[in-house]
């Protein structure tokens, strides 16, 4: 037993390590890592239960058990695909659309904060007659939910980064990876729960290699998924770092947060592609398409431009659209286009965008601009 304590111990501190480590720290904290932080923080909470547990905590301290019950498992496939979706910038990632992940989780808090209520505190809350079998047919669902559950999340994840859209993306083959990992882990988690039941391998046993592949699980995604990336990232930023002891060369760079400046290589690419290549003139250019050109995730061109031009992606495009619409108008050889024409020519895919971005930029619409303008050369 004091084994399986070591062993338990050296997960859980690990765990809690590295989970709090990318939530709060400046250089791995972002609105995607974070989902991959909670997700690390629940394995390392679920096995901390487990250590408590052989400490009969819960049995001397019945009135916590409902923390032991309530199955948190079903939270991290939940987190472990929004950190999926977000790293590859997936558009239909809307928070409040996948509230609905977080059912059986909330059928797992209901039913257990009802059963201990019963059976710990003696409260009468059940209406229906027969509770006994009730509960068994609850938590016969709710076991096989908690395995059915991360293999379905997982899949599902993993057949969105098979699509051809993601596959030439930067972080594509690590995420494969991470989902083929993570069906691996509960696949072990499975098998080991199964080879107990059968062969009755002990509670001991089967406790230390869960833990030991889980701990193994944690290091593999903190290094491969955060430390190796993230570095990555870093060189790509207007920040140099020793690549040894990953400080900055330059102690008085201050580097609270990752930024990016005109500086930044891709930046510097992308700049290329719209000034020399005028890429801004295809009217069904997208962020997805820039970044394959540019060998980077999605994610990764949105932060480098809302960073350097304090704009989204969108209006970045247009703004350079609407440059060139004002070259046009300004040029006599475009005196007999119209406004419409011109504004299509630039790269505008619909006359409602045209307006609405020209307006944005300039304060004035096409047809005042040209007014205008005209004017100014005609005095």
């Amino acid at each position: 037993m004091e084994f399986v304590n070591i062993i338990l111990l050296i997960s859980v501190s690990q765990g809690f390590l590295f989970g709090f480590a990318i939530l709060f720290s400046p250089y791995f904290k972002s609105s995607t890592n974070k989902y991959l932080g909670y997700s690390i923080l629940i394995l390392a909470f679920l096995m901390f239960n487990v250590y408590l547990d052989t400490l009969n905590v819960y049995e001397q301290y019945p009135e916590f058990l409902i923390l032991y019950d309530i199955e948190l498992i079903f939270l991290f496939p939940v987190f472990f695909f929004l950190y999926i979706l977000k790293s590859i910038d997936q558009d239909f990632v809307v928070e409040r659309k996948w509230n609905w992940l977080y059912i059986p989780f909330m059928f797992s808090v209901i039913l257990n904060v009802v059963y201990n209520l019963e059976h710990i505190y003696k409260w009468e809350i059940s209406f229906l007659s027969d509770q006994a079998l009730m509960y068994e047919w609850a938590f016969g669902l709710q076991e096989f939910g908690y395995y059915f559950y991360n293999f379905v999340i997982a899949i599902w994840a993993y057949n969105i980064l098979k699509h051809n859209k993601y596959t030439n993306q930067m972080h594509g083959k690590w995420l494969k990876k991470l989902c083929i990992y993570e069906v691996s882990l509960v696949t072990c988690w499975i098998l080991i729960d199964v080879a107990d039941m059968i062969f009755n391998i002990g509670y001991d046993i089967g406790i230390s290699i869960i833990c030991t592949i889980t701990s193994f699980f944690i290091f593999w995604i903190v290094y491969n998924g955060i430390y190796s990336l993230k570095i990555s990232n870093f060189k790509n930023s207007d920040v140099n770092f020793n690549e040894d002891t990953l400080e900055p060369k330059n102690p008085k760079v201050s580097t609270p947060e990752l930024s990016f400046s005109k500086d930044n290589i891709y930046f510097q690419k992308l700049e290329g592609l719209l000034e020399k290549d005028y890429i801004y003139r295809n009217p069904n250019l997208n962020q997805e398409m820039v970044a394959q050109t540019l060998n980077i995730s999605s994610g990764y061109l949105s932060q480098i431009v809302n960073d350097v031009t304090k704009k989204n992606f969108t209006a970045y495009i247009n703004s350079y659209r609407v440059n060139e619409v004002k070259e046009m108008i300004l040029n006599e050889e475009f005196d007999k286009y119209s406004l419409l024409s011109i504004g299509l020519e630039a790269g505008f895919k619909a006359k409602s965008t045209f307006y609405t971005s020209f307006k944005k930029e300039t304060g004035l619409t096409p047809n005042q601009f040209k007014i205008d303008h005209k004017k100014v050369q005609f005095f």
